[in-house]
């Protein structure tokens, strides 16, 4: 049965407004957005708002999520919690797909990923439980289906945020190895667009139920640096350390300082560089599945400055 309606629940996160957009954009999908009551955010008057009390009352997530056909969950993904009561209110109300918060830079279904960063756990916590919940039926018939989405590093706000270890306001960076690692990273507008492919084609077989991945654009540390070195006519400064050493010294401080958010970071952005090329993931990588364009590294990163 194809999919009509869709709640978000993160509307206003880094990612939410770009999936928020796709959504809309797809002319045929009617969009509720899930907030706490307390929430002042606004949204344009096509969009539903569905209000539950802050605590997120479980029967109130039942009524409110009572006739979506798909839910997307795009807040952080260390609410686990949270996560894994929404998608139990969602299979009571009869939801029947589910995109988790599993967007993010690094792979959370490897083993040296899982290792590295604990909120790459969390991530798989949820999606192990969402494989449990697809296994079963509602009482009145029916199940819920999952799909997580891999994006690689978020690349317009990682350029500009310092997570695809670059300076763009002291022109440094920090290159890992040889700076040859190949890396896939998606746009916000690009995951947006991929959501909402997914939710139009939630019932093939090579999206239900799976881990899939996408990117804008492959490239390395040192394409992507004499890039943003041609465009802006800037020299970078640029530092090169051992990713071994640097994940070592890093895991080190974060045994020691569980949660530390700067330690954090630095694991993921060494991980999304130097163990996050998409296009060996076979049939699970969905690019042309899901139709999405072809796109140059120039043209990223000159959006991405402006």
């Amino acid at each position: 049965m194809a999919i009509q309606t869709v709640a978000l629940v993160g509307a206003n996160g880094r990612l939410g407004p770009s999936i928020l957009q796709a959504l809309l954009d797809t002319g045929s999908l009617k969009v509720s957005v899930l907030t706490r009551a307390s929430s002042k955010s606004t949204y344009p008057s096509s969009v539903n708002v569905l209000k539950t009390d802050d605590d997120l009352p479980y029967d109130q997530l039942v009524k409110a999520l009572t006739g979506q056909d798909a839910l997307i969950l795009a807040f952080s993904g260390t609410q686990k919690d949270n996560s894994i009561k929404l998608a139990n209110a969602a299979f009571e109300a009869g939801v029947t797909h589910i995109i988790p918060a599993d967007f993010g830079s690094c792979d959370s279904s490897d083993p040296r990923s899982l290792d590295l960063v604990p909120l790459y756990v969390n991530k798989k916590d949820v999606r192990d439980h969402l494989v449990e919940l697809s296994k079963k039926t509602r009482s009145e018939g029916g199940t819920t289906s999952w799909t997580s989405l891999i994006s690689g590093h978020f690349f317009d706000y990682g350029l500009k945020s310092g997570l695809l270890s670059m300076d763009v306001e002291k022109c440094k960076a920090r290159v890992f190895d040889d700076g040859n690692h190949n890396f896939s990273a998606t746009t916000l507008a690009t995951i947006g667009l991929a959501t909402a492919r997914i939710l139009q084609k939630a019932d093939d077989s090579r999206l239900k139920n799976r881990l899939v991945y996408i990117q804008s654009i492959r490239t390395t540390q040192n394409d992507l640096i004499s890039t943003v070195e041609e465009i802006t006519g800037k020299k970078y400064e640029v530092e090169k350390v051992s990713s071994d050493v640097f994940i070592k010294e890093n895991k080190e401080h974060l045994d020691k300082d569980q949660g530390n958010p700067e330690v954090i970071e630095h694991l993921v952005t060494v991980e999304g560089l130097v163990n996050a090329d998409w296009t060996n993931k076979g049939d699970a990588f969905v690019n042309d599945l899901l139709q999405l364009p072809k796109e140059d590294l120039k043209d990223l990163v000159t959006r991405a400055l402006k």
